[in-house]
């Protein structure tokens, strides 16, 4: 039984190339969501945001 060729070199630096994207991915995600809260409680207090 050979290994399969994601145990060889390239292999391993395309797993964390991949884990590193994903995990950027979910920062970004994250910067996105704490941006969007802060600046939807701003326009709550400045009376901008109607409630639907």
């Amino acid at each position: 039984m050979t290994l399969s060729p994601a145990f060889g070199i390239i292999g391993v630096l395309y797993a964390v190339f991949v884990i590193a994207v994903a995990v950027l991915a979910v920062y970004a995600l994250v910067l996105a969501i704490i941006f969007l809260r802060l600046r939807i409680a701003e326009l709550k207090r400045d009376g901008r945001v109607e409630d639907s």
